[in-house]
């Protein structure tokens, strides 16, 4: 049940999510997916991933999810591309240091409680060159409404969807980790005036 309600609430976002992602991925690259959850993506994604030669390892900290994005991975033959691990990224630790040329919060960044500390961690694990990528809603003017509502939400749908992201605090929070802004695409205008966004940054010293 949990996971029907998952695909119901969230499909699109996933869809858009994956689709401008991985298309952006270079081939061969190593993705660290910080909140992969039921791996729905790979339903449609998973020639993709095999033809660019993808490795991506998954964190999410539901174990349900991962159950059945493991099935996932064995249905489509994405042993050799996909691992997946049962931890919080506040507490992962890479098995090869500087190890990520990408890593994504897919989604899941809204859902940190410290945010800012997360950042300061991950982005010691990126190759040099490395990327950060974001996909989430953003809003740019302040909702009261969507600020009492979100949260509320996993009462309802057993999913948590986080607080909401405004822009200016987002961007600050960049700035404030060292990370500058590459790429801020816009995929799509949602309801309350949300945005699906990507957001590609890499370390600020690394800018060309």
């Amino acid at each position: 049940m949990r996971n029907h309600l998952y695909k119901w609430m969230i499909e699109e976002a996933t869809d858009h999510c994956y689709r401008n992602c991985l298309n952006y991925f270079e081939h061969n690259s190593s993705i660290l997916d910080v909140g992969i959850g039921n791996g729905l993506m790979m339903k449609t994604y998973h020639p993709l991933i095999k033809s660019k030669g993808l490795k991506i390892t998954g964190l999410d900290i539901n174990k349900a999810y991962l159950n059945h994005c493991d099935s996932l991975i064995h249905s489509y033959g994405l042993e050799n591309h996909i691992r997946i691990c049962n931890q919080p990224v506040e507490t992962y630790i890479p098995l090869n240091g500087n190890c990520y040329d990408f890593i994504l919060f897919s989604m899941s960044f809204m859902l940190l409680k410290d945010q800012k500390a997360v950042l300061q961690r991950v982005k010691n694990w990126l190759k040099p060159g490395g990327k950060v990528v974001f996909f989430q809603t953003i809003f740019k003017m302040k909702s009261k409404l969507m600020e009492y509502v979100k949260p509320r939400l996993r009462y309802i749908t057993t999913i948590d969807f986080g607080s909401v992201t405004y822009e200016n605090d987002f961007f600050k929070l960049l700035e404030e980790t060292n990370l500058s802004i590459l790429e801020d695409r816009l995929l799509k205008r949602k309801w309350f005036k949300g945005e699906y966004r990507m957001i590609v940054t890499e370390k600020a010293n690394e800018t060309k």
